[in-house]
């Protein structure tokens, strides 16, 4: 619902913003909280790619969890490798998250993707995966791809076992434009940004029962656009994870995370993020694992961050507001996976976190979500997803607002190479913004070959 409560925006004059389906990530890899926006972008039926996670930010994970030598169909020297191309039609009624005055528009996304790895030994492998993208506008071609997207999934990964000791190496580089990932955007149809993370783990398994895993992650953001210039910024996150083996099917740890985050610009203030808190992985039986995590964030920055009035027309007035707002309190996770039959599985995730702000020095997040994946047929897939967030901003004029996404993915496999996808999605946002309300369509049909 709307109302008629002073709108705020950043200097650079945007509404307001937090970004992924599935299996989704809600806690930044290696750090601080990660924001999620449900349901993640559709692409060419990319889920059958091995390694391709299209819905954003997923784990990047040592070589003994990364895909085996028989998923891979090609060599070159040392290298094994696949790759898989795809083309997907979309129809979108709301391309620019508006409230009003809404634009439609069939979207053309071809996609080629490549996953591979270079083993120099059983214990030493370099991991390397490229996607890359476009999205071609029929009728509002203003909107295409600024050169080509790249998957936020791209990366190069190196591990390495010695002894009791793995140690990885990552870089991850990506380029995106869509904003339906950022839950308190409304209004624009892109946000073009790229992104970096780098980082370096050990774990260290130092007896049968207990592991200590310690590293550091760097995450880069620059904004291509003045309408965002306020998000270009660096994140510096250090880490300490132990466990203790309780028994084979219970697990206790601790996690333990520093980040600090430094803006590029004057607009947005730089501060930190401490979470510390006790987790619990719990087998509950073959078929159902459950993930448990609470503990306390603290979030503390040392500006504010500057916010211009628009009225009614979104026009900027000339008079600001600063938020100096710190922010202390509860973070929970809880992940239940559960795998009834051999043909269905379905996961339900649920977080409530602290967020870097958009506009705002922060913003609190809860959000909900459920997902499954049925084989409805031997070749047949059907992949519905559900979610609901709540979030309210920090600052004397502070936002709240609450999303719910639904999407359903219908995929046939003609064969070893070919897939065929329908997908449908949709968003709805509630707002005490004016304007800052939206819905939206989407749906795609899709060709994805593996060659």
């Amino acid at each position: 619902m709307n109302s008629t409560k002073g709108r705020i925006v950043p200097i650079i004059s945007l509404l307001s913003l937090a970004a992924t389906a599935g299996a989704q990530e809600y806690f930044r890899e290696f750090g601080s909280s990660r924001s999620s926006g449900g349901i993640g972008r559709l692409s060419p039926a990319a889920e059958v790619f091995t390694g391709n996670d299209p819905d954003g930010l997923s784990p990047i994970t040592p070589f003994d969890e990364v895909a085996q030598e028989e998923d891979y169909n090609m060599r070159l020297g040392i290298f094994d490798f696949v790759i898989a191309a795809g083309l997907g039609v979309e129809f979108n009624d709301n391309i620019t998250l508006a409230h009003r005055d809404k634009l439609s528009d069939i979207i053309f996304r071809p996609e080629l993707d490549i996953e591979g790895v270079v083993r120099f030994s059983d214990t030493n492998r370099i991991r390397i995966g490229v996607g890359v993208s476009y999205a071609k506008y029929l009728d509002h071609s203003e909107y295409d791809t600024d050169g080509v997207l790249i998957a936020p999934t791209s990366a190069i990964v190196w591990t390495a076992k010695s002894g009791a000791f793995t140690f990885t190496l990552r870089e991850r580089l990506s380029y995106q434009e869509d904003p339906f990932t950022q839950p308190v955007v409304s209004g624009v149809a892109l946000y073009k940004r790229w992104e970096n993370q780098a980082g370096i783990q050990v774990d260290w398994e130092a007896n049968q029962y207990t592991k200590i895993t310690v590293g550091y992650d760097r995450f880069d953001l620059w904004a291509k656009d003045d309408t965002f210039k306020s998000q270009s910024k660096g994140i510096d996150t250090i880490y300490l994870r132990p466990s203790y083996q309780i028994s084979p099917y219970f697990t206790v740890g601790l996690n333990v995370s520093e980040s600090f985050v430094k803006h590029r610009e004057d607009i947005q203030a730089d501060g930190q993020s401490l979470l510390v808190g006790p987790y619990v992985q719990w087998k509950v039986n073959d078929r159902t694992d459950v993930f448990v995590e609470v503990g306390y964030q603290n979030t503390t920055f040392d500006g504010k961050t500057k916010t211009e009035i628009v009225d009614a027309n979104g026009n900027g007035t000339g008079a600001f507001v600063e938020d100096g707002e710190d922010s202390s309190g509860v973070y929970a996770k809880l992940e239940i996976t559960n795998r009834p039959t051999e043909t269905f599985k379905h996961k339900l995730t649920a977080s409530k976190t602290t967020e870097f702000g958009f506009g705002t020095n922060s913003y609190e997040l809860y959000h909900v979500e459920y997902s499954a994946e049925w084989a409805i047929a031997e070749n047949t897939s059907l992949v519905p997803t559900l979610f609901y967030e709540h979030y309210k901003t920090s600052g004397t004029l502070s936002e709240t607002g609450h999303r719910f996404g639904a999407a359903i993915g219908l995929h046939h496999i003609f064969s070893q190479h070919l897939t065929l996808g329908l997908d449908y999605r949709f968003l709805m946002k509630n707002s005490d913004l004016a304007d800052a309300d939206y819905r939206q369509n989407l749906g795609m049909l899709s060709l994805y070959y593996k060659f």
